[in-house]
């Protein structure tokens, strides 16, 4: 039987060497990153990367010979190729540095988030469940709820606690809150549950849509982060990790568009059929 092996681009060696050029001297990456700022001296860079004089014309030797750095005079500045080479090697670290401050919650990561670029993670708080304070990453969202103008869930089901505080916050005028959920988890809502006539109440207002299919994460949005609850399939049972906050822009925005997409795709809730269980 014929093996299959992976053929490596015949142009890898002189990527991953162009890659070295960066990974294998923080210098390079400063002094490249100073040069962003516009035209310069070798004089200037080594004071403002704190390299020496000698290290600093190595590299713009390097960057030269290799078509990203330009000199005229004294002066140095960036080349298109290379404001593209360190804006993307740039983005590389962010992301590298975003994997690993998720540690082993990136395992425990909803499957829509993984469409987000993680060095959008670099700063978000990892939320676990852990002795003494197990029920830290509950709490964290009842706090939030509390405190903001404004709470849009998209969630696979409810939580009483969450429902009862909502609605206290509503009714004293302290809260806009909305609901995306589940359409079949509202249906098998038992008609004796304390939350039926809480969710009758949201309804009521106009501020809970069903969706008819599976909604593949949990989350709220406030008015300057988002919650996303982190999780793993154990024995057939989906088990509590944690939670993610963040407030980078662009997990925000994606956040947003997702919401949207699922309130939009969702039929308004008709108060009459949670009490008809």
């Amino acid at each position: 039987m014929a093996s299959h092996r992976h053929v490596l681009p015949s142009n890898t060696e002189s990527t991953l060497d162009a890659v070295q050029f960066f990974a294998n001297s923080a210098n390079s990456v400063r002094v490249f990153e100073a040069l962003t700022d516009g035209a310069t001296t070798s004089r200037d860079l080594a004071a403002q990367t704190e390299a020496s004089r000698s290290t600093v014309a190595r590299i713009l030797d390097k960057g030269e010979s290799r078509g990203w750095i330009s000199s005229e005079g004294s002066q140095y500045e960036l080349t298109e190729e290379g404001k593209i080479m360190i804006a993307e090697f740039r983005a590389y670290l962010q992301t590298v540095e975003g994997i690993q401050h998720l540690g082993d919650a990136i395992r425990w990561l909803p499957e829509p988030v993984h469409s987000l670029d993680y060095r959008h993670f670099r700063t978000a708080e990892i939320i676990t469940p852990k002795t003494p304070t197990p029920s830290k990453p509950y709490d964290h969202v009842a706090a939030k709820i509390r405190t903001t103008d404004e709470v849009r869930s998209l969630v696979e089901v409810t939580l009483p606690r969450y429902v009862t505080l909502i609605c206290e916050q509503v009714n004293e005028q302290q809260l806009d809150a909305e609901l995306v959920i589940e359409a079949n988890w509202i249906e098998t809502l038992p008609a004796e549950s304390e939350q039926v006539p809480l969710l009758r109440a949201r309804a009521e207002r106009g501020s809970i849509w069903t969706y008819d299919g599976e909604i593949p994460l949990n989350l709220h949005l406030f008015d300057d982060s988002v919650a996303i609850w982190l999780g793993e399939d154990r024995d057939e049972e989906r088990v509590v990790r944690g939670l993610l906050v963040a407030e980078a822009p662009a997990v925000l925005s994606w956040a947003e568009d997702l919401y949207e997409d699922y309130r939009t795709k969702g039929e308004l809730l008709d108060p009459v059929t949670i009490s008809a269980n």
